[in-house]
């Protein structure tokens, strides 16, 4: 009989200990699943919060493009409008230099002219004619000097090629004006020189102006320069004191209308004065 209860006792405590043990497991299972759960939980709150700044990433990503395109797009414009520029510059200079050679060429045979002209009086004195009857001033005849009348002819065909308001225009102008003085005026019969007077004493020597290089001056390049030496801007301080009445006529005179004030030539010449040591 009291094995039979010392069976019982044990087949009861294994049953209440497999009891707790159960009731232990079930607890811990429960609170690992409850871990598991949250850990999931903050996983995916983390994957969320990931791909919510992947796409704010991705978009502030697809505006930079954008605006590195719209940038891109605009430097190819400003390039191809500086080369336009460029373009435009350079044959600006191409004309300028053809006006220049086409003015030296002009002054070679104005030269040539004045020396075809002045000749037949070096070689003996004439008397002055008489003036002509009606009849004779309306017979034909051998005109008094070809070679002066020739060469006013060809400049006036020069002038009507010109544009009005250029450079050469106006030196075209000058030398015309010269040409028609000398043929209503000749020159008069060759006269010996007096006996040369007593050397007079020697004056003080003057200053030359002064001369900067222009070129220093950005915008102004080698044909700017000789422009503008030619319109009597040949230094610094010469550009610091232009006044608005110079400065538009000197940008008629170069064809660059606002290139003087847009570019800052007398501010760089303030500039380059003040850096000048005294």
């Amino acid at each position: 009989m009291d094995a039979i209860w010392f069976l019982l006792g044990i087949v009861v405590g294994a049953a209440l200990a497999w009891l707790v043990l159960q009731r232990l497991s079930d607890r811990r299972v429960t609170e690992a699943e409850e871990r598991v759960a949250a850990e999931l939980a903050h996983a995916r709150a983390q994957a969320t919060d990931a791909d919510q700044a992947h796409a704010e990433t991705k978009e502030r990503l697809i505006a930079v493009q954008a605006r590195l395109q719209e940038a891109e797009a605009a430097l190819e414009r400003r390039q191809a409008e500086l080369v336009a520029a460029q373009n435009r510059l350079a044959a600006l200079e191409a004309r300028l230099e053809e006006a220049e050679a086409a003015c030296r060429r002009l002054e070679a045979e104005l030269a040539r002219v004045r020396t075809s002209a002045a000749r037949p009086t070096e070689a003996a004195p004439v008397a002055p004619a008489p003036a002509p009857s009606a009849s004779a001033a309306a017979a034909p005849g051998p005109a008094r000097a070809s070679g002066p009348e020739e060469e006013l002819r060809r400049l006036d065909a020069r002038l009507a090629m010109l544009p009005a308001g250029s450079s050469a225009r106006a030196l075209l102008l000058k030398q015309r004006a010269e040409l028609v003085a000398r043929i209503e005026h000749p020159p008069v019969p060759h006269v010996p020189p007096p006996p040369p007077a007593p050397p007079p004493e020697p004056l003080p020597a003057r200053s030359e102006p002064v001369r900067d290089d222009l070129k220093l001056i950005k915008g102004i390049g080698p044909v700017l320069e000789r422009r503008l030496h030619e319109l009597g801007v040949k230094s610094f301080a010469d550009l610091a004191a232009l006044t608005p009445e110079r400065v538009k006529e000197i940008d008629e005179a170069i064809e660059f209308p606002g290139r003087i004030e847009r570019e800052r030539w007398i501010e760089q010449a303030k500039e380059l004065l003040a850096r000048r040591p005294n």
